[in-house]
């Protein structure tokens, strides 16, 4: 007998609610970004982070019982991840910015260095508390495809960027 599975009404809305906080977080500028392309940015992550939880409640095919036990934790780690990537991405710009004097300042870097790894290790703190709530809540099947999605997900994200990078730099080489 097939589990009961949740309206995928309820699920779009709950993946659409899911990136509302990216939009009040402000983007960090990143080189050779136009105003223009800070908002392109904003709506391509929010739009990856919804297609994201999509297809993670598609794979995962969840009960509703196991879906209000799952989706808070889901979108707790969520949260957890922009606020480091964030973090990271800021982190790694003043470690860029440091690097660049003649002389560096090595207190400077170290600090930057001790907050990147800090930030790390809140992350993989939060990471293992998401898993453990997977734990209590999912069937070793899901669990398994939980993992297996991330991955794979994370992966063709990768893939797709360096495609899509790939072919803006060949039209920049001929135009």
């Amino acid at each position: 007998m097939k589990k009961p599975r949740i309206p995928i009404l309820i699920c779009l809305s709950l993946a659409l609610l899911a990136p509302a906080g990216l939009l009040a977080q402000g983007l960090p500028h990143h080189p050779g970004d136009r105003p223009g392309n800070m908002g392109e940015r904003k709506k391509i992550r929010e739009n990856i982070e919804t297609l994201r939880m999509y297809k993670l409640l598609e794979a995962l095919d969840l009960t509703s019982e196991q879906s209000t036990r799952f989706l808070p934790a889901l979108k707790e780690f969520q949260d957890a991840r922009k606020k480091f990537q964030e973090e990271r991405r800021e982190l790694l710009m003043e470690l860029e910015a440091a690097l660049e004097p003649q002389e560096v300042n090595e207190k400077e870097l170290e600090e930057t260095l001790a907050a990147l790894e800090d930030a790390r290790k809140e992350f993989h703190s939060e990471s293992e508390k998401f898993f453990e709530k997977a734990k209590t809540t999912l069937t070793s099947e899901q669990r398994a495809r939980l993992h297996l999605f991330e991955e794979r997900f994370e992966r063709r994200l990768r893939e797709s960027i360096q495609q899509i990078r790939g072919k803006e730099h060949r039209m920049q080489e001929s135009g």
